[in-house]
């Protein structure tokens, strides 16, 4: 039986969680019987005990090695590269999958004759309250709405044909963070983005990258494609990127720095610009919130 699908697991250090991500992809319905599944995990050069957290489950998964830690976007490569799927699949080691999951989107993907999809998902926030997210109806989404911001969260819901890669080209290893949201940009300007609006996975709260991390890798995304923008969408980008510095300012603690970013970016772009409505709500409801 040929392997129909891959399931891409990066890993750095996370062999206290991996087993749960494990057995929500073990615990998906295929889609169709004669369907094989394989799961791949990428060490990234962990210190901790991944490999045996990983014994429980077998010939069930192939284990590749980085001997150092190289980043989100070059364990993603690795086992993109490696994968015998024609579909492949991610999925963070610290995420599950929600059942159902790879059988809708396959589903979805045949329906609207999609290469490439991601779902909605049901968001675990650092205060432990769970959201649905995000607020996006079923369809194809384009350029002009990828430029806002990376809101799909690709690491865990992206479902692509393998071939996509040799049109795409790779992650970006030069980038520490946003290499998803750089891979998305460059995806939909060779193949539509198909967005299923139905929770199909549980994403839990990432590191938390500050303005170190943040604002190198916005000035990456900036160089890589704002001259390929029409005047309209640049306006929509640089202020989706003023959106992640203002995040990044806010997990340092730098309230004043994130609020004049998130008006810089009202000031880029004041229509539609739901991001930045969004965490200025979110913090205005944690400040009312009793202690």
């Amino acid at each position: 039986m040929s392997v129909a699908l891959s399931v891409v697991i990066p890993a750095y250090n996370r062999s206290g969680v991996i087993g749960a991500a494990i057995r929500s992809v073990l615990q998906q319905q295929l889609p169709a019987a004669d369907w094989s599944c394989e799961i791949v995990v990428v060490d990234d050069g962990s210190s901790d005990e991944l490999e045996q957290a990983l014994q429980p489950f077998g010939e069930h998964v192939r284990l590749l090695r980085h001997k150092k830690n190289a980043g989100a976007a070059a364990a993603r490569n690795t086992g993109a590269q490696a994968a015998h799927g024609e579909l492949i699949a991610f999925l963070d080691s610290d995420d599950t999958w929600l059942p159902g999951k790879l059988f809708r989107q396959v589903s979805a993907m045949r329906q609207y004759g999609w290469d490439a999809s991601c779902t909605s998902f049901v968001l675990v926030e650092s205060d432990g309250r769970e959201v649905v997210a995000p607020d996006v109806p079923t369809k194809a989404l384009s350029l002009a709405e990828l430029v806002w911001g990376c809101v799909v969260s690709p690491g865990s819901t992206l479902l692509c044909r393998r071939s996509l890669f040799a049109q795409v080209g790779l992650f970006d290893t030069a980038l520490k963070r946003l290499e998803d949201w750089d891979w998305l940009l460059r995806l939909v300007r060779v193949a539509p983005l198909g967005f299923l609006a139905e929770p199909l996975a549980r994403i839990s709260p990432s590191g938390s990258p500050g303005t170190s991390t943040i604002f190198p890798a916005t000035a990456k995304l900036w160089e890589k494609h704002a001259a390929n923008l029409e005047p309209a969408l640049k306006r929509k980008f640089a202020a989706g990127l003023d959106v992640e510095r203002a995040a990044a300012h806010y997990r340092d603690g730098e309230r004043l720095a994130a609020t004049l970013m998130l008006g810089r970016s009202f000031l880029r772009a004041p229509f539609g610009n739901t991001r930045a409505a969004s965490i200025i709500r979110k913090q205005y409801e944690r400040a009312r919130r009793p202690r």
